[in-house]
């Protein structure tokens, strides 16, 4: 149970034992007919749902609870905000039809679930049992469905959220717009020009040097006559005893004195960073190229050594021939010979 719905059926549970006056009168209908509709006296009529929207009013939760006199518009309401259902929940709206029927058309009856048991569920009502406002009771069978009011809260909460990330960079564009009152410094009676200090008419160029010289007079016509006709270097007791006769002139540029009495800077002169270099080494002089051994002449193959040479290996052992299958002969050949041609003898007759 979040912290508005417990507010909400604490406020129900204040009004516990309210019951209507003469001819059905109900406040809750009178506040109904004077601050919702205005078109009909809803003073004497059947206040179940009028109970509710009093409540819901009273703590500025109008938005997500809803503000409905009949029964039947109201559970509508939360269907299509996508907060309907047939689950019981501790601060759901429950809808009742005494027939029995699941038609929402059909609706005679609303009130607040409180607490959960199973199939049984604690209400809180009003205009039952002869127009009281109490504690009820009751089974499912005859509960047509359920109204979320928490369901409808988070909906609209997702939605301004989205609403305003949507504004914040347009008001963030708008801002750096040239024109704009943010980041923008307007000053339309004077020019940026008038809060900058200047010196007085007259004595800006005049800068006193040692011995009350003047280094570089500026005379504008406005300054009194004593003032006019001084040389640059003298001072004003040598001005005024100069003849009035001679000419006087005067130069932009200072004396050499005036220069020569300028202060230095006492600024140490920075020496240049000592960079160490390392001695030129000689370079090392270049190895002579090794010597590479002579490869031995191969010998061409089919050529006969000569005297003294050695053969590079062992001549090949001579192979022994096979033996004769036919056994020796009684007088055996000399060798080396060849055996004595037997004349063939001609077949045919002369």
């Amino acid at each position: 149970m979040t912290p508005e719905i417990q507010k909400y059926i604490e406020l129900l549970e204040s009004q516990l034992g309210y019951s209507e006056k003469s001819n059905s009168y109900t406040k809750f209908g009178a506040w109904y007919g004077k601050n919702v509709e205005f078109d009909a006296d809803y003073s004497v009529a059947p206040w179940c749902d009028m109970y509710l929207s009093w409540a819901a009013h009273k703590l500025g939760y109008e938005d997500w609870i809803g503000q409905f006199a009949w029964t039947v518009e109201h559970a509508k309401w939360f269907k299509k905000q996508g907060a309907w259902g047939k689950k019981p929940e501790v601060g759901a709206l429950v809808f009742y039809d005494w027939s029995g029927s699941d038609d929402i058309d059909r609706i005679d009856h609303v009130g607040v679930v409180t607490k959960v048991e199973g199939n049984r569920i604690h209400t809180i009502e009003g205009n039952i049992d002869g127009g009281v406002a109490k504690r009820k009771v009751r089974d499912t069978s005859k509960v047509v469905g359920y109204g979320y009011p928490q369901r409808v809260k988070e909906r609209l909460e997702r939605k301004a959220k989205k609403k305003a990330e949507k504004e914040t960079p347009d008001a963030l564009r708008e801002a750096g717009k040239p024109g704009s009152e943010v980041g923008t410094l307007q000053s339309p009676e004077q020019s940026l020009s008038a809060y900058i200090p200047r010196a007085d008419d007259g004595r800006s160029g005049q800068v006193p040097l040692s011995g009350d010289r003047i280094q570089s007079p500026q005379i504008s016509g406005d300054e009194p006559n004593q003032v006019r006709g001084r040389t640059e270097g003298q001072t004003p007791e040598q001005a005024q005893a100069q003849p009035q006769g001679e000419p006087r002139t005067t130069t932009s540029s200072p004396p050499a004195r005036a220069r020569r009495l300028r202060p230095r800077s006492r600024r140490p002169r920075r020496r240049p960073p000592l960079v160490r270099t390392r001695p030129e080494r000689a370079p090392h002089p270049p190895a002579p190229p090794r010597p590479r051994p002579a490869r031995p002449r191969a010998r061409p193959r089919g050529r006969p050594l000569g005297r003294g040479s050695t053969p590079s290996r062992a001549p090949p052992t001579p192979r022994r021939p096979p033996a004769s299958p036919f056994p020796p002969t009684a007088t055996p050949r000399p060798p080396g010979r060849c055996p004595p041609s037997t004349p063939r003898r001609s077949s045919a007759r002369r």
